[in-house]
């Protein structure tokens, strides 16, 4: 079967189109324009017979705080701002000779294959996912133009053999990568906090003395059999020097403070029904500590509700993933991280500490 790099062929073929527009090539007459058109097409495609084993880089990226913004603002705003985000990042992967592999609602999955060597195609994918970051800049700009909050992205890579196949029916069919590597990609996306790269152990020994990495964690994740270890990537030294942008101020002054708070526990992007109550005991720019009585796991997702008066007169809505869980007595104290918090939401929170400093 043969199936089509369908970013590739529309660039080519607007490219096509423009040196016709502007008569940029005497020669482009119309049967060396179909011959090229078909060239076009060939180049395009591959061909594919039944399941192929590769080595991949898997990238899979995820807006934080788009399903809550969407649900307050215009559809029409929001295929516009699904528009630029996806159109900037298509870009910057093609560039980098990747292939998108499927559009997820704000999340997108690619791939790339092993085609300079391993840690030189490792390290290209890298560099690739910082571009990724250092462009929500722009993305923010649409975000900013729309009357929406600025966006932020997580990213998760994964790197080994995967197997890719077309499936489906006759009447609809695609073709997609499956198997360990993948899912252990996904996996890791969905402990980023906001702004941040994350990648597993096997990409981290392939990037080898090339890059720098900083936060360092061991986590148990659903459905595997073993924890993971994930490396939180701050910069790529090869084939140049780039460096992840600071997005979110995880190491911002604390504040102590003492507050009450009810939350819900996450499962995916799912809130679960039953509310619980906590009390926070510190509070920062990006993140808090609380108590609670009830037991909870590290990296789990809640979605809290803090009263901030004077600032605000009534309870906000903030999300948070918990970095730091430790029984102490009959209490558990965890130390939460935001990733989603609206842009009135968080100036509060900086006003709030800042007025406790």
């Amino acid at each position: 079967m043969r199936i089509l790099n369908k970013q590739k062929l529309e660039r080519e073929i607007q490219n096509l189109f423009k040196r016709l527009e502007v008569g940029a090539s005497s020669d482009l007459t119309e049967q060396n324009f179909n011959k090229e058109l078909a060239k076009i097409f060939e180049d395009s495609e591959r061909v594919v017979s039944g399941e192929e084993s590769q080595f991949v880089t898997i990238i899979i990226a995820d807006l934080r705080g788009f399903t809550s913004m969407a649900d307050k603002v215009s559809s029409a705003n929001i295929v516009d701002m699904l528009n630029e985000f996806f159109g900037v990042m298509v870009e910057i992967i093609d560039q980098h000779g990747g292939y998108i592999n499927k559009f997820m609602g704000d999340s997108i999955f690619a791939f790339f294959e092993d085609t300079r060597g391993v840690q030189n195609s490792v390290l290209n994918v890298l560099h690739c996912a910082i571009e990724m970051q250092i462009a929500m800049d722009k993305v923010n700009l649409k975000s900013a133009e729309l009357g929406l909050d600025n966006l932020y992205m997580g990213i998760g890579i994964n790197t080994g053999d995967a197997v890719g196949s077309v499936l489906g029916s006759s009447i609809y069919r695609e073709y997609t990568m499956i198997g360990t590597t993948v899912n252990l990609a996904s996996r890791i996306e969905a402990y980023t906090l906001r702004g941040q790269i994350l990648i597993s152990e096997y990409t981290r020994e392939h990037a080898g003395v090339f890059i720098e990495t900083g936060m360092e964690n061991e986590v148990n994740a659903k459905g595997m059999a073993k924890p993971l270890r994930l490396y939180e990537l701050l910069s790529v030294s090869h084939p140049e020097k780039i460096k992840l942008p600071v997005r979110d101020n995880r190491r911002a002054l604390r504040i102590k403070i003492s507050l009450p708070l009810s939350y819900q526990l996450l499962d995916g992007k799912s809130v679960l029904p039953d509310v619980y109550e906590g009390h926070v005991v510190d509070i920062s720019y990006g993140g808090m500590m609380i108590n609670t009585a009830i037991p909870m796991n590290q990296y789990s997702d809640i979605k809290m509700k803090v009263n901030l008066a004077p600032l605000m007169t009534e309870p906000v809505d903030i999300y948070a993933k918990a970095l730091y869980v430790q029984q102490k007595g009959e209490a558990t104290e965890v130390g939460l991280a935001f990733t989603i918090i609206d842009d009135a939401t968080s100036a509060a929170v900086k006003s709030f500490v800042d007025n406790m400093v």
